[in-house]
């Protein structure tokens, strides 16, 4: 899938969504029938987003060029999902199809905590849940440095792991 030379890294941004993005988010971009079973496509996610103000929308750019998407999530209404005041929801994550396989998930979850800290100082958790078959984006995930400490869920499309990331505060 990867058609970068090896060796090469592009530059990966997070920002959030502008509506100079809606093009490749709403009318360019899939995802593989598997994945639709575990994400939101951008356009849905966005809806939800206008109509919750404790969700902000945020893309994936790469070379400017938004290649992915997500949602982070606050307030009372992921209660749910974990107790903690202080807890950022990611929701609704995704590669474009013609994207994946470049690493731009885990560049993009990498790079997380400090977007969390620079625009969201008083989180102090980032919080996520995975379908347990979802085994792509498990590793993405864990290789971003997300802990699983063994939390469960019953979701849509079965059982859910609740991975977690403590911010560090200096």
């Amino acid at each position: 899938m990867s058609s970068m030379p090896e060796g090469t890294e592009l530059k990966v941004e997070l920002k959030f969504f502008r509506p100079e993005y809606e093009k490749a988010l709403f009318e360019d971009y899939q995802v593989s029938e598997e994945q639709e079973k575990y994400t939101a496509l951008p356009i849905r996610a966005i809806q939800l987003c206008r109509e919750d103000r404790d969700r902000h929308p945020i893309v994936i750019l790469v070379e400017k060029k938004p290649v992915g998407f997500f949602v982070l999530h606050r307030g009372d209404r992921i209660r749910s999902i974990t107790e903690s005041p202080r807890a950022m929801l990611v929701r609704s994550m995704s590669v474009n199809l013609p994207e994946q396989g470049n690493g731009y998930a885990k560049q993009a979850m990498t790079l997380l905590p400090k977007f969390v800290s620079d625009y969201f100082p008083d989180m102090n958790e980032i919080v996520l849940v995975v379908n347990q078959h979802n085994e792509a984006a498990l590793r993405v995930y864990e290789q971003a440095g997300f802990e699983d400490r063994g939390h469960r869920k019953s979701g849509p499309v079965g059982a859910q792991v609740l991975l977690h990331y403590r911010m560090n505060r200096k």
